[in-house]
């Protein structure tokens, strides 16, 4: 879970400190005698668990197709796919 730290209240000088890093568009290692102790990424940058997340959100849309779909030819599928794919095209051509 992700720790959150309200900056406003912190010490000026560890707030200026943050503030001359920012905009992070990129992952920042913070490193202490060597070793990385902190790293710090642009907050569009996805957790773990987010991207978990999109991947099982993903991954149930899959498994409803594949229910709602259970039974029905390929053939029948193939044609439905070829029809919507010649329908873009046609549509795209016109723009």
């Amino acid at each position: 879970m992700t720790q959150r730290i309200e900056l406003s209240a912190a010490d000026m000088p560890l707030r200026d400190f943050i503030a001359g890093l920012a905009p992070i568009r990129e992952p920042v290692e913070l490193v202490l005698r060597g070793t990385a102790v902190a790293r710090i990424v642009p907050p569009s940058e996805l957790s773990d668990a987010e991207k978990q997340q999109i991947l099982d959100e993903g991954w149930a849309v899959v498994d409803k197709t594949r229910a709602r779909m259970k039974g029905v030819k390929s053939s029948v599928v193939r044609k439905a796919v070829d029809k919507a794919v010649r329908a873009v095209r046609h549509e795209k051509r016109r723009r």
